[in-house]
């Protein structure tokens, strides 16, 4: 049994040549891995006294679970022995690009008429996020989003916006419609509340919606 606060004993040396993640990937394709095994085909190497897999195992245990790792930092990454600035770089980019991946699996043109779908289309974009910003939306005359629009971002506890940039954004989109969205982090930078408002419309549909990433 592993000791208190030791992680999984996995060992890349350990598994048969065709167990192996790299090679269980060209047979079985990327979903049949697990996120361990994912996690260490984008690491591509340990470090001494640590292989890959155990490197892998140690990230997400750290995190939480593979999704936990989405909020980290470069500097989150670089606390552990066998990640160095450029590995962490590069690992912070793949979980920027799974962000916006999220932000965008909705469709180009998602319906925002009630708190929920509002809610569904931010959760992946505020999710992590270690500073405030404030996003315009502008909407068809059904409701439907045409562009969002990140007009502002500022530090961890503020980010400041003038009324004239809200409204040139949704005057030269043609908008009916608008919707201002602002996240509020907490000091840990794991809760988020998306206050959401919609102007110069007869139908203000929604006042404040509360938003909570993954802890």
């Amino acid at each position: 049994m592993d000791a208190p606060g030791s992680y999984p004993s996995l060992r890349l040396r350990d598994l048969a040549l065709g167990e192996r993640p790299q090679e269980r990937l060209e047979r079985f394709g990327a979903a049949a891995l697990s996120d361990t095994e994912l996690l260490a085909m984008l690491l591509r190497s340990g470090c001494r006294g640590m292989d890959v897999l155990a490197l892998a195992s140690r990230l997400i245990a750290e995190a939480g679970s593979l999704a936990g790792l989405i909020s980290w930092t470069e500097a989150d990454f670089r606390r552990l022995q066998g990640i160095g600035r450029v590995k962490a770089l590069q690992l912070v980019t793949v979980m920027e690009v799974a962000r916006r991946v999220l932000g965008q699996s909705q469709g180009a043109a998602p319906l925002l008429n009630r708190p929920e779908l509002i809610f569904a289309y931010f959760q992946p974009i505020v999710s992590g996020l270690a500073v405030e910003k404030l996003w315009v939306l502008c909407l068809n005359r059904k409701n439907r989003l045409i562009k969002r629009v990140e007009v502002t971002s500022g530090t961890a506890t503020g980010s400041l916006v003038h009324p004239r940039e809200v409204f040139r954004t949704a005057i030269r989109e043609a908008a009916t419609a608008v919707i201002c969205v602002h996240n509020l982090c907490d000091a840990s930078h794991r809760l988020c509340y998306v206050a959401c408002r919609a102007m110069w419309s007869d139908r203000v549909f929604l006042g404040r919606v509360s938003l909570c990433a993954a802890a």
